[in-house]
């Protein structure tokens, strides 16, 4: 199971996110950067942005595009009409390059000729991934993944970046995330946009998001002496956000880079 009790102390979650966990677990961890696209579908076109999609991605992979895109559909939030795309792992000097690269091979042309006019608006984002603070094992390829989202307020300072340093590295040293309890985490900085804070976690179904018997409030207070000491943190923690926002998102193969098996 790979259930995730933090969701519900902190709100009372692209990339192959799978296939990082070796890459995660071993001594060498993956490049930071993530490309992000975020795309509105227009109304009543879902059926007609999804043909064109599969087609699109069919001749990016066709021409021999070096990124390999993972799309996720929200199924639990308020952007329901949303499709998320994400390529990861490459350093800055990567992006350069890969700009060149879809210039070579037409990619975006592609697109705007075929599947632009399904779409109502985008959003483009670049995030990091603090891999040094996230536990990602072997298994944590979803389908269905939790996101929660916190604005940085401003002027927050660097307190609430440590306590959360803190949350993950209790919980790696006292072993919230041993293997074989399902805990699994990422987290994410955002470029672009409002300044976010981003937390991804894996479920297998519905029921693998059901709370664990002990939140991981209970697991902090324990591991540091009392609820009091636990609360302290939290409180430091949300002292540096404005608001949050938790949704569900599933991947979505059929809008994804084509599989080369």
């Amino acid at each position: 199971m790979k259930k995730y009790a933090w969701i519900a102390v902190f709100v009372t979650l692209v990339l192959p996110l799978g296939a990082l966990a070796d890459q995660h677990e071993a001594a060498e961890e993956p490049a930071p950067l993530s490309d992000v696209w975020m795309i509105a579908v227009k109304g009543g076109m879902d059926a007609k942005f999804t043909e064109a999609v599969k087609k699109h991605m069919a001749f990016r992979a066709k021409a021999g595009e070096s990124r390999t895109w993972m799309a996720y559909r929200q199924v639990i939030g308020d952007k329901l009409n949303a499709v998320a795309y994400r390529a990861c792992c490459f350093d800055y000097a990567d992006q350069d390059a890969y700009i060149v690269e879809d210039g070579k091979l037409g990619l975006a042309d592609d697109w705007n000729k075929n599947v632009d006019q399904y779409v109502d608006h985008y959003h483009h984002y670049l995030e990091e991934t603090d891999w040094e603070n996230s536990h990602w094992p072997e298994g944590s390829d979803g389908p269905y993944f939790g996101v929660t989202t916190w604005t940085w307020k401003e002027g927050a300072g660097p307190g609430p970046g440590e306590v959360r340093k803190q949350f993950s590295q209790i919980a790696k040293k006292e072993g919230w995330g041993d293997a074989g309890d399902g805990h699994n985490w990422l987290w994410f900085e955002r470029m672009g946009g409002k300044p976010v804070l981003t937390l991804v976690s894996s479920y297998e179904s519905f029921a693998d998001m059901a709370p664990d018997e002990q939140s991981f409030f209970d697991f902090l207070a324990e591991n540091l002496g009392s609820p009091e000491a636990a609360s302290e943190m939290f409180t430091k923690f949300g002292a540096g956000f404005t608001s949050s926002d938790y949704a569900v998102w599933v991947y979505d193969a059929e809008l994804s880079t084509p599989s080369k098996e």
